[in-house]
């Protein structure tokens, strides 16, 4: 049993007063020199607010006030002061003693055209508000101050304090509502390459925060972008050449509440990772195991006879070891185990500097990075109930089974769901990544520049989860248990080699200037060893119910039946749930087998190059800018996978027999007690109870398949200044489209009892399908049209936008494979005839920077969506006559009708010393989405909906569509203190998460409040310690069946499918600047 540390409050406490204590002591600490002054406009001689002032070389700060004064602590009166401000032009003074006077020189406050600069630093705020206010599109971000002061780890968690922009599961990011497909994501403007087996989306979570300068959100369209950008682009802008040698050290150590000090955590036997990750790829099958199914085409009949043979000859019997060490060579556990946890901990190492070459006249930047963060926790006993209309109990086995019946309590009058099953769950995670970071910048005069970058990230992930619960309202005499117990462990990387050049030529009509890019992004995922049981268990409280079917196994000299039964005791009956979905597959039937070994790899690798040639020209005495390019994107995947059934699979020639054998221990099932060589007698095949033990098939699963994925484009674009006021940039995009998919179907395992004769003698006819897909267009126009108007001197934008987008099908989509997954706990069908997704996008926003690093905007949205590509669930249902457990059939289809997507952003980041000078050092910022999505239900999920519930709504919001997010951070930064504190919340609205097609409604995940403290304080100039607390709150996290828009009710009543509480995380460590 895991002990409870009640720990909790009392450390929140804590890391709450600390910084507190470290503010009183970093004040004593600073031997700095103090410096004050006034900073005005050169030309009218008023006071300057929101000026920023830095210490060369330094990290020390500062901000005018309203009345122009500012007040900076410096190290030396050797560093220069660099004094920026929106508007005016960046000076550098030496310090001086006694109170400074400096005037600044404003500049055009005209938009600018956006341009390509390889080594542009862009990691403040401030500085990503002027990109933003410059910027021809509409666009957002968070640079790296802001991920910093709200300790982002990882890009998803920094992007979830983007407005319009939600993350689920720490992983999958949509934005304005709208994900995987319809978000693209970029290193430094090329593509990233996307490795997940279950739905398209970019590992965003792999790349560590600390290596970033920002990430930039584009939300409208302009040609020289991808047009498969249906709801937005997300740019990873990786970190810049500083202006001075930059040497930092962090190390951060700590715990989540749930574990506590010195507690413990679910996992299992044989779990640990390593320092790297890298031992979870020593569990992936051997290539020996693999070379079993070419060696024995006839399979697990021939190892028998091999088995049954090896005393007659040396040569014989070492090859029979030499399999039945293969066969025992597995993880010989199926159950979860709690271990001791390890503090959480965080590294990182950034390095950076410029180096002059050639007297002077060429210049080689240099960078480094690299991050590391492990991190555990841990659910103890929480809440997970299926509710469903019916009751009964369906193992897809005989001997544990119950007819399935609707109480008359449940009617079309009286709505209501019982209790089907209730559990308590116990689930731990372990999560590991690192990342490095390598760059070259080389200037080798003020109009040629290049760049390379290398970004590198891993990913180590183990979660063991154990249900323990039952049946309820089973009509049984007696008690039927459920045990449920998931061992996954996975390992990902993404590479990217990127580089980038740009050439101006002054000579060539007005400054022709050419860009180009290329990158090369490899990403895998790879799941080893993946093991699912679940085990029904009965308990009659009748003697008369304690029997069950022995399935024996003779020998062939018997006169019994090859295959016969007889009825035998037991004070226990066992089954491992599982079932079938008709209509699919070679023999129409596809298993619908959760339990099980699963071993699954994907890899992709994408190539992206690009140029833009940019031609400007003088119209009315202002540059105006023509621009060309083109685009080439080729991705190429492979993904395999092999699934070993359990013994006592319902699809063994046996049955349920292993389990009696080991009186339902699950290590047992697949110890040594039951696989491999137990004798030299030969047995008859996998799954069947011989002397020979049990045997693993060796052929992999069917739905192993190739693909690749090619884009071409081509477009023409204008940037144009209409006056002083106006800008109107767009143009047009021509991309074409050819993909195609390839199943490997030699050496498919299938399912040896669908081959055989049923009772009255009849096969399964074979059903052959089309392994080869392919989808194709022409090159396609994409047009685009932006207008901005510009008021209060460039410092106030009226933006509006017109544009359309595509999204294309993944691979996996339009492959032709039936399989059942059990990641989705569904069979997943190919769509061979799927096409692209057409999107028509409105944008319009009102912005208004009314300071340095301050902005006040709202944004309103559309999209009008063509063919769009849907999530579609079917069920074959027996109804009342169903003996198994049923699964749905997921499949993406185009719907006919057409969706649409509304919504509103709102975003304000404020300076309270506006309305309050006590409170200058005080910034106030928070952003709102507000979305309404519209889809119409399919007949099949309607009527399904309708068993029920007369009343259930035709209409549906988007899968996983918020209705809206909210953040808000309220920040406390005084530079001569040292300190910065900084509080943050974030809250999501109801999402549908799940589709049910037994008449139950579906299931929603409900709004969490999430509160984070995160703070820093400089205790010497170069050493600074810092620490932060996620999730305060600690609420609980709940996922109810409900009707949208209902506050997570069912007709009044609150149906909890999963509550639980992730735990407060809470760290603490220090930072060190050599330099």
């Amino acid at each position: 049993m895991k002990p409870i540390l009640h720990i909790d409050y009392f450390i929140r406490i804590c890391i709450l007063l600390l910084p507190l204590l470290l503010t009183a002591f970093g004040k004593q600490a600073q031997a700095q020199i103090h410096i004050t002054g006034v900073i005005r406009d050169e030309a009218d001689k008023k006071p300057l607010q929101g000026v920023s002032i830095h210490e060369k070389g330094t990290r020390n700060m500062a901000i005018t006030n309203a009345k122009g004064q500012f007040s900076i602590q410096v190290n030396t009166l050797d560093h220069k002061l660099q004094f920026s401000s929106l508007g005016y032009r960046t000076m550098e003074l030496n310090p001086q003693i006694g109170g400074m006077q400096v005037y600044m020189k404003a500049i055009s406050h005209r938009i600018e055209a956006v341009q390509v600069q390889t080594t542009k630093r862009v990691d403040t705020e401030a500085a990503l508000l002027e990109e933003r206010r410059k910027a021809g599109i509409i666009q957002d971000g968070i640079s790296a101050e802001l991920m910093k002061r709200t300790a982002s780890i990882t890009v998803t968690q920094a992007l979830q304090r983007v407005t319009g922009v939600t993350v689920t599961d720490e992983k999958y990011v949509a934005v304005r509502g709208m994900g995987d497909r319809s978000v693209i994501g970029q290193l430094n403007g090329s593509r990233l390459a996307s490795a997940n087996p279950d739905q398209s989306s970019i590992p965003f979570d792999l790349v560590p925060a600390s290596l970033l300068d920002n990430v930039t959100v584009y939300k409208s369209y302009t040609p020289d972008k991808p047009a498969d950008a249906a709801s937005g682009i997300i740019n990873l802008k990786t970190k810049s050449v500083p202006d001075t040698i930059v040497l930092e050290f962090i190390v951060q150590t700590g715990l989540n509440s749930n574990i506590g000090i010195g507690g413990q955590y679910n996992s299992f036997w044989n779990s640990e990772m390593g320092v790297l990750g890298t031992r979870i790829n020593q569990k992936n099958l051997s290539q020996d195991f693999l070379n079993l199914g070419k060696q024995y085409p006839d399979g697990l009949f021939e190892i028998q006879s091999i088995f049954a043979n090896a005393h007659l000859s040396e040569q014989v019997n070492q090859e029979a070891q030499r399999i039945n060490a293969l066969m025992q060579g597995f993880d010989p556990v199926l159950t979860t185990k709690y271990k001791p946890a390890s503090p959480n901990q965080i590294y990182t190492l950034n390095f950076g500097n410029k180096y002059p070459l050639f007297k002077g006249k060429h210049t080689l930047g240099l960078i480094l990075g690299g991050n590391y963060y492990r991190r555990k926790t841990d659910i103890y006993r929480q809440q997970l109930t299926q509710w469903s209309i019916y009751q009964g109990v369906v193992t897809g086995n005989p001997d544990v089974y119950s007819w399935r019946n609707i109480p008359n309590f449940i009617t079309p009058n009286n709505l209501n769901m019982g209790k089907y099953q209730t559990y308590l769950e116990n689930t731990g995670n372990e999560t590991l990544n690192y990342g490095v970071l390598g760059g070259l910048a080389y200037r080798f005069s003020p109009f040629h520049e290049i760049a390379g970058q290398f970004l590198g990230s891993w990913g180590g992930e183990n979660n063991a989860s154990n249900l323990e619960g039952g049946y309820e309202y089973t009509g049984l005499p007696g008690k039927v248990n459920s045990h449920i117990y998931s061992l996954k462990q996975t390992f990902r990387t993404l590479y990217t080699y990127n580089f980038q050049g740009e050439h101006k030529f002054p000579k060539w009509f007005e400054g022709v200037q050419l860009s180009y890019a290329g990158s090369n992004s490899t990403a895998t995922h790879n799941d080893p060893d993946y093991r699912y049981a679940s085990l029904a268990e009965f308990i009659p409280g009748d003697p008369d119910w304690s029997w069950y079917w022995h399935n024996r196994v003779t020998n062939e000299y018997d006169l019994l039946p090859k295959y016969s039964k007889e009825k035998r005791y037991s004070s226990h009956l066992y089954a491992l749930t599982s079932g079938y979905v008709n209509g699919y597959g070679p023999f129409g039937v596809i298993q619908a087998e959760p339990n099980g070994r699963r071993w699954r790899f994907l890899k992709e690798e994408n190539y992206n190059y690009k140029a833009d040639i940019i031609v400007p020209f003088s119209l009315q005495g202002t540059r105006q800018e023509i621009k060309f390019g083109g685009d080439y994107l080729f991705r190429n995947r492979g993904f395999t996978e092999n699934h070993l059934f359990l013994p006592g699979s319902n699809y063994g020639d046996v049955k349920s027999v292993p389990l009696y054998m080991v009186q339902g221990d699950l290590d047992r099932l697949v110890s040594n007690e039951i696989i491999g060589l137990r004798s030299s007698k030969a047995g008859l095949g996998e799954g069947e109870i011989a002397e020979s033990g049990y045997l693993y098939n060796m052929f992999k699963s069917p739905n192993n398949y190739t693909g690749y994925y090619e884009v071409q484009a081509f477009y023409g674009m204008a940037d144009l200044k209409l006056g002083n006021k106006w800008r109107a940039t767009g143009g047009l995009r021509f991309e074409s489209t050819d993909m195609g998919s390839i199943v490997d179907t030699a050496g498919v395992f299938l399912d040896p009892t669908l081959a055989k004769p049923n009772e009255d003698g009849k096969i399964i006819p074979l059903v052959f399908i089309e392994p080869n897909s392919l989808y194709r267009t022409g090159f396609l126009p994409f047009y685009s049209a932006n207008v901005i108007y510009s008021l209060k001197e460039g410092y106030m934008n009226l933006r509006g936008g017109f544009n359309s987008t595509l999204a294309r099908p993944e691979l996996r989509e339009i492959t032709n494979v039936f399989e059942y997954d059990p990641f989705q706990m569904g069979l997943v069908v190919g769509n061979p005839d799927l096409q692209n997704q057409q999107t028509q996008n409105l944008d319009f926003r009102w912005e208004w920077f009314t300071g340095k690093g301050e902005v006040l905007a709202l944004s309103l949205f559309g999209k009008r969506i063509h063919n769009q590509l849907i999530k579609v669930f079917s069920l074959k249902t027996e109804g009342l006559a169903a003996i198994y457990p049923e699964f749905p059939a997921i499949r993406f289809e185009n719907e006919l009708n057409k969706g649409h997507v509304w919504g509103m952003e709102l975003e304000a980041v404020q300076n309270l010393g506006d309305f309050w000078s006590p409170l200058q050092d005080v910034f106030l910022g928070s952003n709102l989405m507000l979305a309404q999505s519209n889809i119409v239900k399919s007949e099949l999920r309607y009527q399904a909906n309708k068993t029920l519930d007369r009343h259930t709504p035709r209409n549906s919001p988007l899968f996983e569509q918020a209705p809206y997010s909210i953040n808000a951070w309220l920040n406390f930064n005084r530079q001569e203190w040292g300190a910065d504190y900084t509080l943050t919340f974030n809250m999501v609205g109801e999402r549908l998460v799940q589709i049910n097609l037994l008449g139950e409604p579906d299931l929603y995940s409900q709004p969490v409040p999430m509160l984070d403290f995160v703070w820093s304080q400089n205790i010497t100039k170069k050493l600074v310690i810092k620490g932060f607390a996620k999730n305060i709150l600690n609420p609980g996290i709940k996922t109810v069946y409900a009707n949208p828009g209902t506050g997570g009710l069912w007709y009044n009543k609150e149906y909890i499918h999963r509550k639980y509480k992730r735990g407060s995380e809470i760290m603490i460590g220090l930072t060190y600047n050599l330099f």
